[in-house]
């Protein structure tokens, strides 16, 4: 039975950079096994930044819709001030869902990937 999100990865072009974005966003970073992969920590949940590498060459998300994560916040409109300050790029306006209630916002992180926040 799945209980939660272990983990998602992404792929980016700066390991730091990405790392210190979500890091300003609330992540822990934890040790990894290789410079080419930072593991995040939020709550029970793990995000992996991935660089490709020769070895591992990525292949791409360049398919529309893009995949994306989606995180819950205690705030949207907090995260709607805070991402574009630490580099981020915000979508849209928060919006709320009819069949729950719940608001979301689309955003881009500082490497250009899509990710969703939510507050329910």
């Amino acid at each position: 039975m799945i209980r939660f999100i272990h983990h998602i990865l992404i792929p980016v072009a700066d390991i730091e950079r990405a790392a210190t974005f979500y890091q300003q966003l609330g992540m822990e970073r934890l040790p990894s096994l290789s410079p080419h992969i930072a593991w995040m920590e939020f709550g029970p949940n793990q995000l992996h930044l991935w660089t490709s590498d020769e070895q591992f060459p990525y292949n791409g998300w360049k398919q529309e819709p893009s995949p994306h994560f989606a995180i819950e916040a205690d705030d949207i409109r907090e995260c709607l001030q805070l991402i574009p300050l630490i580099g981020g790029q915000v979508l849209q306006e928060p919006k709320q869902r009819p069949h729950d209630g719940s608001w979301y916002l689309f955003a881009l992180d500082t490497e250009g990937n899509r990710f969703e926040v939510t507050q329910h």
